[in-house]
């Protein structure tokens, strides 16, 4: 196996206690204790920033006053020593977002200022701004003092962002400090914006200007991190050593619960940066007022569980020590972590082995809007990546940003199919990689809007990919109630297994009328909306040739255009014909049909992963019907899955990790087949 040169580059599991200030008389050992009894090997704790957990000599560090309680005087020494006499790593926290009133009263630039002349005051601590000195010099002396003292392994920042909402979501808007004016107008020769309005060019510039200031920031600390000690690693959402996400719950977020969170994060911060490790921190309470009460573990259990099946890192949280009132859920936290510790042979250098990725485009979502973005991109997007799990095909999420180099590096090229879930807009180089990879045999599903739009977002005159079967779209029908009650024909019955037993297929939301490409294959045909009351009025009168799906072949490869939002609509409605429309296409156009063939239900999710160093087929499964709306229950044991899997040669044998079972295998060509017996929320199959 490879050796890699730092610690974080290995597999390893966090969990972090979120302290309180008064949590600075915390028991080391103890802790140190319980999290290795947990199965974790890195203890993530605050350190500095809002409270400091040691003695600070910086004028605006706030040591906790319980630090005195202590016979060393110094909770960070303490807890560093113990962890590592235990070959834990210590990661420290740091909160820069806020500081104390004395540091605001001798620094007011320091702090954010909404457009009404406001500071954002919360709990008596002023928030301050990623534009200004705090976070970009003082910050420096922070970590540079830390890093003098202790020999610490990791740093961790929360809050790392542009804060327009405090902890009690209250709304404060786009910081108007002057270094945010000055800073912006120097980078864009633009008045900073003062209101979040999507129609107005400055406030995408300025999203564009938080990004780039908190990259630039994060690529600066990192750098002087590593001046000093090259094994301390940054764990970071941007520009880190180790990609960071964190998923949780919150008690006022509408249905439907979007279950698959970590493995969306995990899956595309994989795909986008193969080269960076990725961490994915699974909140243990239910939300931000109630950090006392744990989550249901069927929650906690299904987010480990696709942090492990994606080849991510786990992490846990709790505020606090492990000393918590609620611990219901540190069975599961426990069970996913040890898991991961006896088994991390088979994490070491795990890649996706998938043969299909969807392209996700922020972009395109920014150009629509915030409301529409969500309704037109993320909810296609979610839509057409629960049809695919609910489907059993494996797939990446490929960020637009990374398809030229991905193109360029050959990642591209490993791909079967890509599915492009409204990827409204496309700048030149983009559309040109798209249609190279359709030329030299790749496949291709796209739907809605996708390449409708150039880089910058103005309307193309005809649709970008020359591989698409529509040349243009000619005539548009959406809004609220445009296409209700109207309906797709199904023509082909082969574009919707099933189909024996309906002739019809809803539609919703949207339907481009399109101008085919001559050699294009129509399917499905349009039923324009009708009358849908009194019953002895619903019927309809009009049948067109419309088509809902273009089958085309470009050059070796073939493609699929779905001029409607059938993603969303699945997102919405689950009705099995979207999923079914989808997944075939899916398989239509990639070279070698589906990668994986089971007898699963649908609840089940399968990945395929793949060890080049080891030569081993990594494959996952985890089981979801414990999940009811905002219910998660122990799942329902799934017995006699058959699963077979294509493009695994040659094969000795596989092996359940979870069920400690050697498991019978057929192989026909490059296709393997298994059973597994028993599956209760999760498995690892060793293929080797």
């Amino acid at each position: 196996m490879k050796t890699e040169s730092h610690w974080w580059e290995r597999p390893y599991r966090t969990f972090q206690t979120n302290l309180r200030e008064i949590d600075a008389v915390l028991d080391e050992k103890k802790v140190v204790g319980r999290i290795v009894e947990l199965g974790a090997n890195a203890w993530l704790l605050n350190t500095a920033g809002i409270v400091s957990f040691y003695p600070s000599n910086l004028p605006f560090q706030h040591p906790s006053p319980w630090l005195t309680q202590r016979p060393s005087g110094d909770m960070i020494g303490d807890a560093v020593r113990e962890a590592h006499a235990h070959d834990v790593r210590l990661i420290s926290r740091a909160d820069f977002s806020k500081v104390h009133q004395d540091v605001y009263e001798a620094h007011p630039d320091w702090c954010f200022v909404s457009a009404r002349g406001q500071h954002q005051i919360y709990n008596g601590l002023y928030s301050t701004c990623p534009s200004g000195p705090y976070y970009q010099e003082k910050s420096f002396e922070i970590i540079a003092e830390v890093l003098d003292r202790y020999p610490i392994d990791g740093f961790f920042f929360n809050w790392f962002n542009f804060s327009l909402r405090d902890y009690s979501g209250t709304y404060h808007g786009i910081c108007q400090c002057v270094h945010c004016r000055h800073r912006f107008q120097e980078r864009y020769g633009l008045d900073l914006p003062r209101e979040e309005d999507w129609s107005n060019p400055a406030y995408l510039r300025w999203r564009e200007y938080t990004r780039e200031t908190l990259d630039d920031l994060a690529g600066r600390v990192r750098a002087f991190i590593k001046q000093r000690n090259p094994e301390t690693g940054l764990i970071l959402r941007q520009n880190p050593d180790v990609i960071m996400h964190e998923v949780n719950n919150a008690v006022d977020r509408p249905l439907p619960l979007w279950v698959y969170w970590a493995g969306e994060v995990a899956r595309e911060s994989r795909t986008a940066h193969p080269e960076k490790p990725v961490t994915v921190n699974s909140v243990m309470f239910l939300d931000l007022p109630y950090r006392f009460s744990a989550e249901q573990p069927g929650l906690v259990g299904l987010h480990l569980a696709q942090t492990l099946a994606q080849g991510a890192n786990p992490w846990a949280y709790v505020v606090g020590t492990p000393d918590q009132p609620d611990r219901k859920n540190f069975g599961i936290v426990g069970k996913m972590l040890r898991f991961h510790r006896d088994h991390t042979d088979y994490y070491a250098g795990l890649r996706s082995a998938a043969k299909v990725a969807i392209v996700s485009s922020t972009r395109s979502e920014e150009g629509y809007g915030r409301a529409d973005g969500v309704k037109k991109v993320q909810q296609e997007r979610r839509g057409v990546f629960r049809a695919l799990i609910e489907g059993h095909v494996p797939f990446d999420i490929l960020p637009d940003d990374f398809l030229v180099a991905a193109e360029k590096d050959g990642r591209l090229a490993r791909y079967e199919a890509l599915v492009l879930p409204n990827v409204a807009a496309l700048d030149d180089d983009q559309v040109a990689t798209l249609d190279r990879y359709v030329e030299n045999g790749g496949g291709l599903v796209a739907t809605y809007d996708t390449a409708a739009f150039d880089g910058d977002g103005r309307p193309r005159e005809e649709l970008g990919l020359r591989s698409l079967g529509a040349r243009r779209i000619v005539a548009r029908r959406e809004g609220p109630g445009a296409m209700r009650s109207g309906y797709l024909r199904v023509t082909r019955s082969e574009d919707l297994p099933g189909s024996e037993d309906t002739s019809f297929v809803a539609l919703d939301r949207a339907f481009l009328y399109v101008e085919a490409r001559p050699e294009a294959v129509p399917s499905f045909a349009l039923i324009p909306p009708s009358r849908y009351g009194p019953p002895e009025k619903t019927y309809w009168e009009i049948e067109t040739d419309h088509p809902g799906l273009l089958w085309h072949s470009h050059g070796r490869g073939r493609t699929a255009y779905i001029p409607w939002p059938i993603g969303a609509l699945f997102f919405d409605l689950s009705l099995p014909e979207h999923r079914s429309i989808l997944v075939r296409a899916v398989e239509q156009v990639s070279a070698g049909g589906r990668q994986v063939v089971t007898s699963a239900p649908p609840q089940v999710e399968i990945a395929v992963g793949e060890q080049p160093e080891s030569g081993r087929t990594i494959v996952h499964l985890i089981n979801y019907s414990g999940h009811q709306e905002r219910s998660f229950h122990d799942p329902l044991e799934i017995r006699d899955l058959r699963v077979d899997v294509r493009g695994i040669t040659p094969v000795g044998r596989a092996r359940s990790i979870e069920l400690g079972e050697s498991l019978p295998v057929t192989t026909t060509g490059d296709r393997l087949s298994f059973v597994l017996p028993r599956l209760a929320l999760f498995d690892l199959i060793v293929i080797e």
